[in-house]
């Protein structure tokens, strides 16, 4: 006798149990590897953004400010304070203000520009760190631009320094010194967790102590000039 042969059923379509089993296991794996790289990407980049908030912002406000302040100078004007500083307690209105007046070299159709730095309040002990530039001359003279330095959680503290006085305005009173450009500034930063940083920024049309670039010319200069053997 011959045997028939056996008949291969035909699959059902679709998933067995097991394979959707399968099949939602490595989705949810898939998942979670996704959201764990994710999450790590996130967090770097909030803690890049806290170090750029954070004390590095802080002290890069303070060296634009520093650098910007030794190349103040009296306009030729006459009856125009050359450096201003004030102080204020009200409500909506700037803790600090400094302002002088700095050289602007290029041909920007304009040579002298007036720089105002604040320091307001704007919630809680959160402050901005402003920097407010005008030209003195020009198309623009009317057009400020304000440029916020730092945002955060931070006190600067300014003073004049002229005649070994410190003054925490200026002009100063009537009477009490000249009203002109002081010899330097002192600046003070604090930040949460950390000890204050005093900075004194010498002014150089003040004080006429030359910068680094034009001594070392002046010091290849002399060299030049020396007689052989020196």
């Amino acid at each position: 006798m011959s045997r028939t042969p056996a008949r291969i059923r035909p699959r059902p379509a679709g998933f067995t149990f097991v394979e959707l089993l399968l099949a939602l296991a490595l989705g949810a794996l898939v998942a979670a590897i996704l959201g764990a790289l994710l999450h790590g990407l996130f967090a770097a980049g909030e803690g890049q953004s806290g170090r750029l908030r954070g004390p590095f912002a802080a002290r890069a406000a303070l060296r634009t400010l520093s650098r910007e302040l030794a190349c103040a100078f009296a306009p030729p004007v006459e009856d125009v304070p050359p450096l201003q500083l004030s102080v204020s307690t009200e409500v909506g209105q700037p803790e600090t203000v400094l302002s002088f007046y700095v050289p602007v070299p290029g041909p920007l159709g304009y040579d002298i520009e007036q720089v105002t730095y604040e320091i307001a309040p704007t919630r809680g002990a959160q402050r901005e760190w402003r920097r407010i530039s005008a030209p003195c001359s020009g198309p623009f003279a009317d057009a400020p631009v304000t440029n916020v330095l730092f945002t955060g959680s931070f006190s600067l503290i300014v003073e004049i320094l002229s005649e070994e006085v410190a003054h925490p305005v200026w002009p100063p009173p009537q009477g009490e010194t000249k009203p002109g450009l002081p010899a330097s500034v002192r600046l003070t930063l604090a930040l949460p967790g950390q000890a204050p940083r005093p900075t004194e920024v010498l002014l150089q049309a003040a004080t006429g102590i030359r910068c680094p670039i034009e001594r070392a010319a002046a010091d290849e200069n002399a060299a030049a000039d020396a007689p052989a053997g020196e």
